[in-house]
């Protein structure tokens, strides 16, 4: 993927324009504020999502309450500036060398970036006895790399996934039903990212569940318009995932 054929976001949005609501292109650009990666459990079956909380930036405006969306329709932009790849062997799952740039979302909130996490806060805790998240795909830019970690007490990285070695069983980590973290995402190249992450529990009458899905992410590029469209921007309001859309649709036919 050639990071030159993407535009700057600002140009984008520009005019209130949005990505159109076609299958499989981002709608919602997801760009400050907290949101995570979610996961939810119904009728049998995990259910991942984007969870923007109150405040999150989405389209240029602040949600005025929580929101859904499904893996496809969001994307998550990683902006400007990067910082240098330190210097240590233990930096080397960056996928990298010393002194490169390296984009990150961080693992505390910081103003004008995405405080993204990976959170299981829809489960509940007794009904499942294990649960892991696995980073099973990816595709982005020419020389492009993923990792996430999270800083130890002395600043040294807990490496929980990195594509510089290669996609194994690996870049895995546990997760606690009905938990919430935070993460640094690393990327090491400019573009658009397609990470997809598979997740694996077992419930306690269920038995064993897993789910895949893929969600996206910008550094310093979304999709032009070309791949995704463009539609006049209506507004935020009335936008729900297609979870909740199914619950309303459920109700009514009752």
């Amino acid at each position: 993927m050639n990071p030159s054929k993407h535009l700057p976001l600002a140009g984008l949005l520009a005019a209130g324009a949005l990505a159109s609501m076609a299958a499989g292109a981002q709608s919602f650009i997801y760009t400050e504020g907290h949101g995570d990666i979610g996961i939810a459990y119904e009728d049998g079956a995990f259910e991942p999502h984007w969870h923007l909380h109150a405040g999150a930036v989405v389209n240029s405006s602040p949600l005025s309450e929580d929101a859904e969306y499904a893996p496809g329709e969001a994307l998550v932009y990683v902006p400007n500036p990067s910082v240098s790849r330190p210097p240590g062997a233990q930096w080397d799952f960056l996928g990298t060398a010393a002194g490169n740039p390296l984009w990150t979302l961080p693992q505390s909130n910081q103003a004008g970036k995405p405080f993204l996490g990976i959170a299981s806060e829809e489960l509940v805790a007794s009904e499942w006895s294990s649960l892991t998240l696995s980073l099973v795909g990816l595709s982005g830019p020419s020389g492009g790399h993923f990792s996430l970690w999270q800083s130890d007490a002395f600043g040294s990285p807990v490496v929980k996934m990195a594509s510089g070695d290669g996609i194994s069983g690996a870049d895995t980590t546990s997760m606690i039903p009905g938990g919430h973290d935070h993460y640094f995402f690393g990327f090491t190249q400019p573009g658009v990212y397609q990470a997809t992450f598979k997740w694996d529990g077992t419930h306690t009458a269920d038995g064993a569940v897993s789910a895949t899905d893929t969600f996206a992410f910008g550094v310093t590029a979304v999709p032009e318009p070309g791949e995704v469209g463009l539609a006049v921007a209506a507004g935020l309001g009335g936008l729900a995932w297609y979870r909740s859309r199914r619950r309303m649709s459920a109700s009514l036919a009752a």
